[in-house]
């Protein structure tokens, strides 16, 4: 049984924020997300959910950027790789990052159940969901690795930022 989150999760969540990584590690975590961002965009294409369409009105799509920096990207990674990781990991790492990820492709359904629409339709679909797997299971590994949020808030940002901003993704 997991008892309440610790102060130690805490603890170690707010030092997973304080550790910029070195280039070295920035690179590796690219080397690694790459390759999941090509089964997403692939995924995307082929659920319907991803197309080319930009938005065109610069100083919306800057606000919308900043937005998105915060919601979703910060948000979930310090909730998902930054507080329940490190709670479930003292349990046990494996299970703990399993249960992270589940955790994290769980919340989108949620979110459309409870928050949606226009979003509701898109995080419903089994290809949104698989690659919101392959995308929780890269950033569990890269926030490991480089022992830092930094770089799974980046990831997570650009990924929604260029899904919103250049290819159809839904705003509110």
């Amino acid at each position: 049984m997991v008892a309440p989150v610790p102060v130690a999760a805490v603890k170690q969540t707010w030092r997973a924020l304080q550790v910029w990584p070195a280039g070295g590690r920035w690179k590796a975590a690219l080397g690694i997300a790459l390759p999941a961002v090509a089964v997403i965009v692939l995924s995307g294409f082929l659920g319907g959910w991803l197309r080319f369409d930009p938005v065109t009105d610069l100083p919306s799509s800057l606000i919308a950027a900043a937005i998105l920096f915060v919601v979703p990207a910060l948000v979930e990674e310090l909730v998902f790789r930054g507080v329940l990781l490190s709670w479930f990991a003292t349990v046990s790492q494996r299970w703990g990052n399993w249960l992270s990820i589940g955790l994290f492709v769980l919340w989108h359904p949620v979110q459309a159940l409870t928050f949606g629409p226009p979003w509701s339709a898109i995080f419903l679909q089994p290809s949104f969901l698989f690659a919101t797997f392959i995308l929780g299971i890269v950033l569990t590994h890269i926030r490991i690795v480089s022992q830092s949020l930094w770089p799974v808030i980046v990831i997570h940002w650009l990924l929604v930022a260029v899904w919103k901003l250049l290819f159809g993704g839904p705003f509110y």
